[in-house]
C-alpha cells in the first residue's frame, strides 16, 4: 500500500533505495485486493498527467490534467502489459498476478522522479532538447533495470540470470517502444536522424 512505513519513507521509496529487502517485507504483508491494485499505476497516471502540462504550457489547470491523463494512460496500459508478460514467464512467482503488478508498479520511483526534475526544467528552459531529455533517461533507465531484477528474484522466485533476462527484456521493451512512440510523433524516423 502507499504510505509510510515504521521508518517514515514511503514503501516505494524504500524500494528504489534497498529493492530486496523492500519486495521481501512486501511480499509478508497482506496483498493488495479489488480496486487498491489500481492506485499505484494511478498515481503513475497522475505524476505524468501534472508534468505533460507543465512541460507544454508551463500552467496545470484540471482540465489540462485531466485531457493529459486520458492522452498518456496508454503509456500506464503499455507499462502493465510488460510488467504482465514478465510476471507471467514466471510461473514459480510467490503470488498471484493482480498483487505481483500491483508490487511492479511500486518500483516506478526512478521515472516518476525522473519526469518530475526533466519535465519540469523543461517547462522552464526556452526550448526544450529532446536529445538531453532522452539522454537524461538513462539514469531511471538503470535504476530501473535493477529495481526489475530484484523483483523478478524476490517476487518472481527466478534465478539471478533469469532475473536479468527479464530486466534486460524491459529494459529493451520500454525504450523500443517509447523511441518508437517520439519518432511516430515526429513525423518517423527520417525526421529524428538528422
Amino acid at each position: 500500500m502507499i504510505g509510510a512505513t515504521d521508518s517514515g519513507l514511503s514503501s516505494e521509496l524504500q524500494l528504489a533505495l534497498a529493492p530486496t529487502p523492500t519486495y521481501r517485507r512486501l511480499l509478508s504483508s497482506s496483498p493488495v485486493r479489488g480496486w487498491r491494485v489500481l492506485l499505484r499505476p494511478g498515481v503513475v497516471v497522475l505524476v505524468i498527467a501534472v508534468m505533460v502540462p507543465i512541460m507544454a504550457v508551463q500552467r496545470v489547470t484540471l482540465g489540462l490534467v485531466a485531457t493529459a491523463a486520458l492522452s498518456w494512460t496508454f503509456a500506464v496500459l503499455l507499462q502493465s502489459i510488460v510488467g504482465l508478460a514478465i510476471v507471467a514467464s514466471a510461473p514459480a512467482r510467490r503470488i498471484g498476478v493482480v498483487p505481483a503488478l500491483d508490487l511492479w508498479f511500486a518500483g516506478h520511483i526512478p521515472y516518476s522522479l525522473w519526469m518530475l526534475v526533466v519535465f519540469a526544467l523543461t517547462g522552464m528552459l526556452t526550448a526544450a532538447n529532446l536529445s538531453l531529455v532522452i539522454v537524461s533517461a538513462v539514469v531511471p533507465a538503470i535504476w530501473t533495470a535493477f529495481i526489475v531484477t530484484a523483483f523478478c528474484q524476490t517476487v518472481l522466485g527466478t534465478t539471478a540470470s533469469g532475473a536479468r533476462w527479464r530486466a534486460a527484456v524491459h529494459f529493451v521493451s520500454i525504450w523500443a517502444i517509447t523511441l518508437s512512440y517520439i519518432a511516430w510523433a515526429a513525423g518517423g524516423w527520417f525526421q529524428l536522424l538528422p
